[in-house]
């Protein structure tokens, strides 16, 4: 659990500045960011100068109008040129900034990326099974790619935000001072209005249950595109996948609250951006009638046209700044999401691997219960949850094999999950040739154990590069060897490029009793001492079984074998049969022993062999 000091430096870290805690991600291009918000800053500054030039010209041409002068052309000529050099400059300013701050942004986002990838890399496989595909597939897409935006296009547009108010501001009191109070007055309001609105939104936390909505939505979604099939198949509509379609309800309520909570406020803070023009009508009314006449009233009617040109300037200023609020909510948003990841631990690891010498098992006293998804804090005993394992002890002796039976959801597979680490135990320990596999290092443990799903999955690279997997120094000639072991140039003869045939490419897609035999061969290749079968051939038709026992047979020589079984006649000849029901052993021994007894493993073998009677039977 962690400690109240742990968690008040967690609290603070996570309300320090989100753009600052994103920048400690960009490495050595850091300095760019910085380049990129003073050259922003010389582009807000140019890009005002044309409007300072409206008010010259107004001048000029009202006075000489009023006074009955001729306009200095040269000097409109001079204005029209300040004008558009300075344009010019602050685009070139701008554009400036926006590439140095992408070459920010892109290094950010592959820094962040890989950090990602090295953190999933290290989590155990148990962290994976318990997250959903699409909330991690998110984090790589959404979230990231979010945290990307606002660094290069938010933060130039940021200093834009902070120089344009001072510099607008500068404009109004400098031109005329009444004019001045009116529109800043209006930005002051406009100002306290949108610090509410964001701090209403942050208080109730429309944000987070938005991305929160959504990321279940994407799960769900990605949950039921894989079963589309069976969607289809019985004829049934989105309405009757359940989590999906409750995902959308949700996803729909929660964008109606963030939405509605938002409107009314935005609403009020457009209609007083847009009232600058409103103010400024009547006051214009007031100081012409104080303006008296000749030059006062020209001075006047240029400083009123002005800022009515200046209006648009703070309406865009301020729609920019609102937007850049929003993208910095998301973005903390994204941020606390891709942390939370990011400092999720992966399974201590020893500072130096014991590796035994021998590879007999043992199970002592294990006790292990799944925990809520996202946390690895061990729960108190009111808090846990129904143990999934319950005090196993079992030995499983060097070079034997040991079969585990039992009903589905007993804990077979989370008893050789516990072996590879997947997870960690409450309590007790797993030894192997007696050493506690938390003295031996995860890349080391895994040198040692040879997994054989009933799924296996087949990477979208090359069938050699597939295979290689179990060895990734392994030769081509070494490959093929396995292959030919394996009986598996049958496949490889029917794929146009042989072994470099990249599977997934081309509508090149395997059976799964095909895919079963390269996984086999992959672990052929990797050669561990401890193999663990889950119902290796679960996938597998009559011909694929037949060679995938055969190969298993070459396999599993002078190996210490763990197998996962509901076929019971593949495990006859078992050295150990152990039979696991909600989270227990129920009994131990051979086939013969456990026969002999009235206990679960006789009655289950006379209901397969009732079942094989009522198959011969059916095909009389």
């Amino acid at each position: 659990m962690k400690t109240n000091e742990e968690k008040k430096k967690a609290k603070k870290e996570k309300q320090a500045g989100v753009v600052s805690r994103i920048l400690s991600y960009a490495g050595k291009h850091k300095p760019f960011i910085y380049v990129s918000l003073f050259l922003s800053s010389l582009s807000t500054v140019a890009l005002l100068i044309p409007y300072a030039v409206v008010f010259y010209v107004m001048r000029d041409i009202i006075s000489a109008y009023m006074s009955g002068v001729p306009i200095d052309m040269n000097r409109m000529i001079f204005y029209g040129a300040a004008a558009l050099i300075s344009a010019a400059a602050g685009f070139l300013l701008y554009f400036g900034a926006l590439i140095c701050s992408h070459i920010t942004a892109f290094n950010l986002m592959g820094n962040m990326n890989m950090r990602l990838a090295e953190t999933f890399a290290r989590l155990p496989v148990g962290w994976h099974t318990s997250h959903a595909s699409g909330s991690v597939r998110k984090v790589f897409e959404k979230n990231v790619h979010s945290l990307e935006g606002l660094i290069a296009h938010m933060l130039p547009d940021v200093v834009q935000n902070i120089v344009s108010p001072i510099a607008v501001l500068f404009l109004l009191f400098f031109f005329d001072w009444r004019f001045g109070l009116i529109s800043f007055l209006t930005l002051v309001i406009a100002f306290v209005l949108q610090g509410v609105m964001m701090a209403k939104g942050k208080k109730m936390g429309f944000m987070e249950s938005y991305e929160n909505s959504l990321e279940k939505m994407n799960s769900a979604g990605t949950e039921y595109i894989r079963g589309i099939s069976v969607i289809k198949t019985f004829n049934q509509s989105v309405h009757r996948f359940k989590d999906f379609y409750s995902s959308i309800i949700n996803y729909r309520d929660n964008v109606l609250k963030y939405t509605v909570a938002w409107e009314n406020g935005f609403a009020v803070f457009l209609a007083l951006l847009k009232a600058g023009f409103i103010f400024l009508v009547p006051a214009a009314f007031i100081f012409a009638g104080t303006a008296g006449d000749g030059e006062p009233y020209a001075k006047f009617l240029y400083g009123f046209i002005f800022y009515l040109s200046l209006s648009p300037v703070l309406f865009n200023m301020m729609i920019k700044i609102v937007y850049g609020s929003t993208l910095n909510l998301q973005g903390g948003d994204a941020l606390n999401r891709i942390e939370a990841i990011l400092n999720e631990k992966p399974a201590p690891e020893p500072e130096h691997s014991i590796m035994p010498k021998k590879f007999d098992i043992e199970f002592k006293d294990v006790v292990f219960s799944y925990k809520e998804e996202g946390t690895q804090e061990t729960q108190t005993a009111e808090q846990s949850f129904k143990k999934a394992i319950s005090g196993i002890s079992l030995k499983l002796p060097e070079h034997s094999l040991t079969a585990l039976v039992g009903p589905s959801g007993g804990g077979k597979t989370t008893l050789v999950n516990l072996l590879g680490r997947f997870w960690e135990v409450d309590s007790g320990e797993i030894t192997v040739g007696g050493v506690n596999i938390k003295d031996i290092k995860t890349d080391d443990l895994m040198h040692l154990i040879s997994f054989v799903f009933q799924e296996n999955k087949l990477f979208n690279e090359s069938i050699f590069e597939n295979i290689r997997y179990g060895k990734k120094d392994a030769t081509r000639e070494e490959v093929l060897a396995v292959l030919q072991k394996a009986e598996c140039m049958d496949i490889i003869e029917k794929l146009p490029d042989g072994i470099d045939t990249v599977y997934g490419t081309k509508g090149i897609y395997l059976s799964g009793g095909e895919a079963q035999r390269l996984a086999i061969a992959r672990s052929l290749l990797h050669d561990a001492p401890i193999i663990v079968l889950d119902e290796a051939t679960s996938f597998a038709d009559a011909e694929n079984e037949h060679k995938i026992k055969k190969t298993l047979s070459q396999l599993l020589k002078d190996k210490t074998v763990i197998m996962i079984a509901h076929r019971l006649s593949s495990i006859v000849n078992a050295d150990q049969i152990c039979v696991i029901n909600e989270g227990k052993i129920e009994e131990t021994g051979t086939h013969a022993e456990l026969l002999a007894k009235t206990g679960m493993y006789n009655s289950m073998w006379n209901n397969f062999q009732s079942g094989i009677s009522w198959k011969l039977a059916a095909g009389e």
